[in-house]
């Protein structure tokens, strides 16, 4: 092996073990817990069977924010769906405000999809450009005007907080 490729195999074993990237269905990867607060219709609160409370941030969504119109009706969506029940988290990474960026799965049901499917959140392009799930999820929520695609001019969360 040359020295060049002893010195790139390093540097990407250190990103690694520095950022933390293990295959994303490692179960180091994954959460347990029990919802325990529902923040609005993108950020939620499990405590882990040890006590720990977490905060997690629905990775590649995007919901209305609580002042925002259909943002109330997001917050209840999410409710309905997991306040109160023990969930998996398959996480991603930490956005900026330290939150736990993750998919919640329930029985199975990816509940960041079934949000967008739902029209209760916008698929979060910027966040995540290549699924193709969210984004065909969101045109079908579209075209059917549900949720908040029933106001065609529906203002996305990300346009409405420049504005605040």
């Amino acid at each position: 092996m040359t020295n060049t490729l002893k010195l790139i195999c390093a540097a990407l074993l250190a990103a690694c073990v520095f950022t933390g990237c293990e295959k994303a269905d490692t179960p180091e990867n994954t959460l347990d817990g029990k919802v325990v607060r529902i923040s609005d219709g993108d950020t939620v609160t499990i405590e882990t069977d040890n006590g720990t409370r977490v905060k997690i941030r629905l990775n590649g969504i995007d919901a209305p924010e609580s002042g925002q119109e259909f943002g109330q009706e997001s917050r209840a969506k999410i409710a309905e769906l997991i306040d109160g029940e023990d969930v998996s988290v398959k996480t991603h990474s930490h956005d900026r405000y330290n939150r736990v960026l993750g998919e919640i799965f329930l029985d199975g049901r990816n509940i960041n999809l079934t949000m967008v499917q739902e029209g209760c959140a916008w698929h979060y392009v910027k966040y995540s450009p290549n699924d193709k799930e969210l984004a065909k999820a969101q045109q079908q929520a579209k075209e059917a005007k549900k949720g908040l695609w029933a106001n065609p001019n529906a203002v996305p969360p990300w346009e409405y907080r420049k504005k605040k």
